[in-house]
């Protein structure tokens, strides 16, 4: 039964994204940890039924586009191209195809489990029926991204019928194949970005809480001049996506101990999620590689070929959809790493933030040792979004994928004049 109205419960927030992940099989048809459904098993059942069929069509579009690669005529596109493309096309698949594994076993419980994790750290960290107008604002963004996304495939899809589309039916069903495949990984990014942007939005709100602790009723002008240091465009933004009763003393709500506890809960959703994601985003960041590679190529040497034939203007459109959907796959890179880049720079600015603090020993009650311990609570649990300890998603490794494709462009541009 349901114990609180939907706009108190944390699953409101997630609601538009779970529907359509729901949609495509990436998540149980019922992840409210506040109710309690009879019919459990036939749900998970017909569950596991959609994901089997979804991975037959997966299978069966994996047959038909290697076909397709295999049986391609193209001058420009040569036998490396052809094999990177092949291996782009066998991993975006397995992607989709592991991730929906995934979602009916090892992590079938997976958002269920992130929710109520986060609803035990908001009931520890809202105050004064707040959680209202925070929940509100956080569906906002996740309806706002899924709108974009949407626009964006719908862009990418048109694109890709007309640069590559020869009008066979084998070619209509490779495209639709890598539709379903690029919007089903699209899918479990979007699931673990929105994870990872609710921990951060909430260690903003403890920051803002340890910013509150600088106020002091002295009226000294060094505190002051703090409190303006902490009060940045950060911690404002911060008030403002979780409202919060405005009180003198931050102190008579929350105590350290309250405050380490709910950093302590935010590292286990962190690391939770990415344990249960990290091998998926190490075959999406793999695919997005292997595409952009051979596509930022292709485009190139169309664009070349536009100018030999005297600047045709449909060689021109099809040279500029196909780096339309390279870019497409940039973006959707770039905005995981800088998800994960400021969030790990907010955890690292509530360390900051608390040796600020240790300036004012026993500033509203909170003693030394306590902001010691805290400090060194933060520093011990370092968090690092680490892929399989291959790689860590921040914008050092964006820039670094970057330079691997501009870099094997020119080795396949350089390999097609050989030739």
């Amino acid at each position: 039964m349901k114990n609180e109205p939907l706009e108190h419960n944390i699953y409101f927030v997630v609601q538009p994204l779970h529907f359509v992940s729901r949609a495509l099989g990436l998540s149980p048809f019922h992840i409210d940890p506040n109710y309690t459904f009879p019919n459990k098993g036939g749900c998970t059942f017909c569950h596991v039924i959609q994901a089997t069929v979804m991975i037959l069509l997966l299978l069966y579009g994996l047959y038909n586009s290697v076909l397709t690669f295999v049986e391609y005529s193209d001058p420009m596109y040569n036998a490396v191209l052809r094999t990177v493309w092949i291996i782009n096309v066998l991993v975006s698949h397995l992607t989709s195809i592991l991730t929906l594994l995934f979602a009916v076993t090892r992590n079938r419980n997976h958002m269920t489990n992130m929710l109520l994790l986060l609803s035990r750290v908001d009931n520890k960290l809202f105050r004064n029926n707040s959680k209202q107008s925070a929940y509100s604002q956080q569906r906002s963004r996740v309806i706002k991204q899924l709108w974009i996304m949407l626009i964006l495939f719908g862009t990418v899809g048109t694109s890709c019928t007309y640069s590559y589309s020869n009008g066979t039916w084998n070619w209509y069903m490779f495209l639709v194949s890598q539709i379903l495949t690029d919007v089903i990984n699209m899918g479990m990014i979007l699931q673990y970005v929105n994870f990872v942007l609710m921990v951060k939005q909430r260690y903003q709100l403890v920051q803002h809480m340890l910013s509150e602790g600088a106020f002091t009723d002295d009226g000294n002008s060094s505190t002051r001049l703090d409190t303006e240091h902490f009060r940045g465009s950060r911690n404002k933004s911060s008030n403002k996506t979780f409202p919060i009763a405005s009180v003198t003393n931050s102190n008579s709500l929350y105590t350290i101990r309250d405050l380490r506890l709910i950093c302590s809960e935010l590292c286990d959703v962190l690391h939770a999620n990415n344990k249960s994601y990290e091998v998926l985003i190490l075959l999406y960041v793999i695919t997005i590689l292997t595409i952009t590679v051979p596509t930022t190529y292709y485009g190139v040497m169309t664009i070349n070929l536009a100018v030999v034939e005297n600047g045709l203007l449909q060689l021109y459109l099809k040279s500029a959809f196909i780096l339309c959907d390279c870019a497409f796959m940039l973006l959707a890179l770039l905005w995981l790493t800088v998800c994960c880049q400021t969030t790990t720079e907010e955890i690292r600015s509530t360390f900051f933030c608390i040796q600020k603090l240790l300036l004012y020993p026993n500033a509203l009650g909170w003693s030394t040792s306590e902001l010691k311990s805290f400090s060194s609570q933060l520093k011990n649990n370092k968090v690092e979004f680490n892929v399989c300890g291959f790689f860590t998603l921040n914008l050092q490794f964006f820039c670094t994928s970057l330079s691997v494709i501009f870099t094997y462009t020119l080795v396949l541009n350089q390999f097609s004049q050989g030739v």
